[in-house]
């Protein structure tokens, strides 16, 4: 029956995801992430501003890790490992954590699988409570954008309550101008997954658990590269215009430094207009599910801002600084 179902529905199916969701449009993309940064001057619970001590307080950024069940198709269990080490490390450190979206892969399991199978994962997270743990939502995890769904289903594994925001802001203090350091998922704009309330519930209640049944992918911007890349253009465009202020997104699974600027690895680059002056404003922290098992993610700490990866090298979890920058460096190229 499966695959009869499969053989009907995967056109249109495929078609309606890739139309209405993965397919970004510059004006739904810059509305929507205005309209979220501007509510934070609204004290709106979408959005939690912190102001901090770029000198001492210390941040670690992760984001789509989506934690599976652990079956052939668990994205992120080559990856536990090197997460969990990681975690405990920064812990130790006196980071403070932000899980930046996607964190449960919620389209092709249901949660009642993926949070039994992840409890260790779980406690490593939960040991940054009650004050150092801020979690986003992404489109895949979007069930988390309900607060009943959050306390349904995370009461056993996380401290209640337990907010779960659109988006985080940290300004910083120590400079002669204030710097914003902007955090989302960055799915603004998906027209399934960003917008009424209506529409959020039938993707998180119907078109996920139809997705899981039928077992049908549909081309998204972590694995479709043009569509990545037109991703990372909206996103660097939007933020280039803001003054003082850096955009860090995960989505696509492709990290960005700085949109490439101090950096000639094609990967890392943005295209831009040809009279354009490239600024270093928009940022990705890649994921924590490489098929390798490696993680990436932003830190932010002594007063610098870093994309760093963590691998497993002979049994160890190794930390590597793959590129950093002063904030007081960053700041002044965006002018």
């Amino acid at each position: 029956m499966r695959k009869l179902l499969q053989y009907l529905f995967r056109k249109p199916l495929t078609w309606m995801g890739n139309s209405l969701s993965a397919k970004p449009e510059k004006e739904a993309v810059f509305k929507s992430l205005t309209k979220l940064y501007n509510s934070a001057k609204k004290n709106s619970k979408r959005v939690c501003s912190l102001v901090i001590d770029a000198s001492k307080d210390k941040f670690i950024i992760f984001s789509d890790q989506h934690k599976g069940n652990r079956n052939s198709g668990d994205d992120f269990a080559a990856s536990e490992f090197n997460y969990i080490k990681a975690l405990e490390y920064y812990k130790q450190q006196g980071y403070c954590f932000i899980n930046l979206g996607d964190s449960e892969e919620l389209w092709k399991y249901k949660a009642s699988s993926v949070l039994p199978a992840n409890k260790t994962v779980f406690a490593a997270e939960a040991a940054f409570q009650p004050d150092k743990y801020f979690k986003t939502f992404g489109n895949h995890d979007l069930t988390w954008k309900n607060k009943l769904d959050v306390e349904n289903y995370l009461k056993d594994y996380f401290m209640m309550p337990l907010p779960v925001y659109e988006g985080i802001i940290l300004k910083t203090t120590n400079y002669q101008q204030a710097l914003t350091v902007f955090c989302t998922h960055g799915h603004q704009g998906d027209k399934m997954s960003d917008n009424n309330a209506l529409s959020t519930w039938i993707v998180a209640h119907i078109w996920a658990p139809i997705q899981r049944y039928l077992q049908i992918n549909v081309n998204t911007p972590s694995k479709d590269y043009t569509l990545r890349n037109k991703h990372n253009q909206l996103m660097y465009q939007w933020s280039s215009h803001r003054k003082n202020m850096v955009l860090i997104t995960g989505h696509t699974h492709s990290p960005v430094f700085a949109s490439g600027k101090y950096s000639d690895h094609p990967a890392n680059k943005i295209e831009k207009d040809a009279n354009e002056k490239l600024r270093p404003s928009y940022f990705n922290s890649g994921c924590c599910c490489f098929n390798d098992g490696d993680i990436t993610g932003i830190e932010i700490e002594g007063g610098y801002i870093r994309l760093v990866k963590w691998y497993d090298d002979n049994d160890a979890a190794v930390r590597m600084i793959l590129e950093e920058i002063k904030l007081e460096d960053l700041m002044k190229d965006l002018d």
